[in-house]
């Protein structure tokens, strides 16, 4: 048996998420989705998912009827995603700084904001959504907000084995800094060799008066707030119109 360490290893990490993951945190935000997105929009509306990763929302989407561009910063991600989703339109982009024309009647995002590592950053990405979409664009997103850290999310412990792969996920808070650390380490079998992967995303806590903010400054407007689960390390949703 051997071994080889990569650090990070972007295309191991994707195709976990990929094969594992992706599908199940979907699941879970599905009854969000269809309450808040789905339900304001038309079958056939142009629809940007902003950080799509792997494509499974992409992919719902589109057997919906609606038209669907995903962008992401991951050629990894954006590989699997036009496997899923092979009707969608990818584009690799960092989400604080695409241009695109303001042709979308909606955007949406899971699981991704926080990766934004300041206001400005957040800002940002939230000022590209604004420009890519038409007039009274709809714009949902999820994000987990500073109550959700502090109610459990730090020193989660993940893990979990398959016949080709393992891995263990921890979480590291530090309240002070509103930081976070995902640490990933795993192993998956590939051309008859185990291959370890291993990475530290770091993720950045908000106040939801900061995302509001954050909003309005660059012209959202009607902004409301739903808490999931408050009292949980769960995500909350925003609603925006352009």
């Amino acid at each position: 048996m051997s071994f080889t360490i990569t650090h990070p290893d972007y295309n191991l990490i994707a195709s976990v998420n990929n094969q594992y993951y992706s599908q199940d945190y979907l699941d879970y935000n599905l009854p969000f989705i269809n309450e808040l997105f789905l339900s304001k929009l038309p079958v056939s509306s142009n629809i940007l998912d902003v950080c799509c990763g792997v494509g499974r929302l992409a992919q719902m989407l589109l057997n919906k009827g609606f038209k669907v561009t995903g962008i992401d910063s991951s050629e990894a991600m954006l590989h699997y995603a036009r496997e899923n989703a092979s009707n969608g339109e990818f584009i690799f982009s960092d989400a604080r700084y695409f241009d695109l024309p303001p042709v979308f009647d909606a955007a949406i995002s899971t699981g991704a904001f926080n990766h934004f590592m300041c206001y400005e950053e957040l800002k940002s990405a939230f000022e590209s959504v604004y420009k890519a979409l038409r007039c009274n664009g709809l714009f949902v997103f999820n994000i987990l907000l500073e109550q959700g850290f502090q109610a459990g999310w730090n020193d989660i412990v993940l893990s979990d084995a398959k016949n080709d792969c393992a891995w263990i996920v921890k979480h590291i808070y530090n309240p002070e800094e509103k930081i976070g650390q995902i640490k990933i380490t795993g192993f998956r079998f590939i051309e008859e060799s185990w291959r370890r992967f291993e990475d530290i995303m770091l993720v950045k806590s908000y106040a939801a008066d900061e995302v509001i903010s954050a909003l309005e400054n660059v012209g959202f407007k009607q902004v409301r707030v739903y808490y999931s689960e408050p009292d949980k390390p769960r995500e909350t949703y925003f609603v925006a119109y352009k």
